[in-house]
């Protein structure tokens, strides 16, 4: 009786980790080194239970990302921290062909030095205040280059991403720099732009100044010259004689050259 118990226990020992479960998401292939080899079958989502010497390979086939910190040297000489992050998982219809050439550990074997190669080649080529503005067009570049690169790989890229671009305190210093200085450049397009208008608005009220005493002038210049046309002997005697404040008039030329005197106050 105890052999048995002994036996049973054995066989359950033996078969404890012989049990697969295929997730939602996943795919399995079946491993039977010792008969038929690799199966090309995909398992489809159930609980599997094979021999000890046997072994069920899983692949997660939904999109995956899969996140790096690489060192750039940017185009200007400065070196900054990129988290890039690549979204991709294995093409579920050639999970066969992906086990036999490269197998489970695809992304640390294969997707891993290209990427961080692409993302290294990628960001060398922009100066760092350029980065974070060129953003979305590196991202482009660096999947266009993936994809080129791991075609017949048996694995899609759906994206590329990069999260986050970290600067030395030497450059963030830098940068805080020459923002406060564009502040100051910005500030002083600004004061002069108002001197500017200050000036230009003195000078036109000087020109229109200027305008107006010539206006002035140029009437009084014209009603003395009237004035003077107007002004002849007789009718300033005239003008003299009606003035009620004139005692006495004088001329100097009567009639056989003699003066003429004229009394205004007697009617």
């Amino acid at each position: 009786m105890k052999k048995i118990y002994f036996f049973a226990a054995f066989v359950a020992i033996l078969f404890s980790g012989c049990v697969s479960t295929v997730k939602p998401g996943e795919v399995g292939l079946r491993w039977h080194p010792w008969t038929s080899g690799l199966g090309k079958e995909a398992l489809q989502p159930q609980t599997y239970v094979y021999a000890p010497w046997n072994d069920i390979y899983l692949y997660r086939v939904q999109w995956t990302s899969f996140s790096e910190q690489v060192e750039i040297l940017t185009k200007d000489d400065l070196k900054v921290q990129v988290i890039s992050t690549v979204i991709l998982r294995p093409n579920p219809e050639e999970i066969y062909q992906l086990q036999q050439e490269i197998g489970i550990d695809f992304y640390s074997k294969v997707v891993k030095p290209l990427f961080r190669t692409s993302v290294r080649n990628a960001l060398s080529t922009y100066s760092m205040i350029d980065i974070s503005k060129e953003t979305p067009n590196i991202s482009d570049h660096i999947k266009k280059v993936l994809i080129e690169k791991l075609a017949g790989k048996h694995i899609d890229i759906n994206d590329v991403i990069i999260d986050d671009i970290e600067y030395s305190k030497p450059i963030l210093r830098a940068i805080e720099g020459k923002l406060e200085k564009e502040q100051e450049q910005q500030q002083m397009v600004f004061a002069i732009k108002i001197a500017e208008r200050d000036a230009e608005i003195t000078v036109i009220k000087a020109k229109a100044d200027a305008a107006a005493v010539r206006l002035r002038a140029e009437g009084q210049a014209q009603a003395q010259a009237i004035i003077n046309k107007q002004l002849t002997t007789k009718y300033i005697q005239l003008k003299a004689v009606e003035n009620p404040n004139t005692k006495m008039m004088i001329f100097q030329s009567g009639k056989d050259g003699l003066p003429v005197i004229i009394n205004t106050n007697e009617k």
